[in-house]
């Protein structure tokens, strides 16, 4: 177990007793009720904030239970780390929580489900010491979704990259036609990495892989997830692709839901889809890598590490690897007389 054998102390605690800070010009004391410790990582450009500490004890069985017993009783907390003033509208949350898998390190559970959290989490849990010496180089992870498997691949000594094992991705349906307003026969394929997936050729809507363009790829994505859902499918991210700037790099995407911020990494679970629709589709072989670059330019490796018949399908063992960077770290506060305590949120 990490942490010492323990999910007491300083990995998994609560602190609901009233605090204090000393104010040292006038002897005056500021009250607070609660504080929450992160750790902060970017992936490509994309925030991931870890909750280390602070969070009450979770009910359930498997990280899945907890999370969803968190959503049911404690979602106030995502909203006071991820919304204004502490956060901003692409802050993603990820907990640290006891595992119950036997094979399972840590517990993990994402706000939203995301590869490029996973390399974060990854790195991050590495660099501030938790992971057992033991299990230096490859480590699990417990997640909503299944097991997660972590290999940290260092460059002297620090966390160069990480890679992700991630769950079975599948396709759900090749070339799926659809209208989209103006927009007549799209050509869009359906894959899962974690996410079910619209992939979405960017050029035949005229739009760019480029930070100008993204009110037109929110827009529109709202729309092809509205259009789809009408045939009975639901998607969870529109995956938007045209040519790359990099040499080094196969394609150019961008991950949206239509809503709130798109993604700026070149997305974990997005790439183990698109790399598993390639295979899939005979486009891609074994062991070969595939990289995606995202808006801000930095780039994924995904590969296709085996296939596997399971659950009446071909499912995909995908591999995601990403560089992420720890940005800093948090003790969040929590008092009864800020009126914006709970957060506020601008699209």
């Amino acid at each position: 177990m990490p942490c010492g054998g323990t999910w007491h102390g300083s990995c998994y605690y609560n602190l609901t007793e009233n605090r204090s800070i000393p104010d040292k010009t006038g002897g005056k004391h500021y009250a607070f009720q609660e504080m929450i410790e992160t750790v902060d990582t970017h992936t490509g450009g994309e925030p991931t904030r870890i909750i280390l500490s602070g969070i009450p004890r979770l009910e359930g069985n498997s990280v899945r239970e907890k999370r969803d017993y968190f959503k049911e009783h404690y979602d106030y907390i995502r909203t006071r780390l991820t919304y204004e003033p502490r956060g901003h509208a692409g802050m993603l949350c990820a907990a640290v929580v006891p595992p119950t898998m036997p094979e399972a390190d840590f517990g993990i559970f994402y706000m939203d489900m995301c590869g490029h959290a996973s390399i974060g989490v990854g790195t991050a849990l590495q660099e501030i010491g938790l992971v057992p010496k033991a299990h230096r180089d490859r480590y699990a992870i417990e997640t909503p979704a299944g097991l997660v498997w972590i290999k940290n691949n260092f460059k002297e000594d620090y966390v160069y990259s990480t890679t992700v094992r991630n769950v079975n991705s599948y396709v759900i349906e090749n070339e799926l036609r659809i209208d989209v307003d103006a927009v007549k026969d799209v050509p869009v394929n359906l894959a899962y990495g974690g996410n079910v997936f619209a992939i979405v050729p960017a050029a035949r809507f005229g739009i760019k892989i480029q930070p100008s363009y993204m009110e037109r790829i929110k827009h529109y994505s709202a729309r092809i997830r509205e259009v789809i859902a009408e045939k009975g499918i639901a998607v969870t991210l529109v995956q938007w692709y045209d040519e790359p700037k990099s040499k080094e790099a196969d394609l150019r995407v961008v991950h949206s839901s239509g809503y709130g911020s798109p993604d700026r990494s070149p997305g974990g679970t997005g790439t183990s889809a698109k790399v598993a629709w390639l295979c899939a589709n005979g486009k891609l072989a074994i062991d070969e890598p595939f990289v995606h670059e995202g808006i801000v330019d930095a780039p994924f490796i995904g590969v296709v590490k085996g296939v596997e018949e399971k659950n009446g399908r071909t499912e995909y063992l995908t591999e995601i690897t990403g560089q992420a960077r720890i940005t800093g770290f948090h003790k969040f506060v929590f008092a009864d007389n800020d009126d914006l305590r709970e957060g506020f949120y601008f699209d």
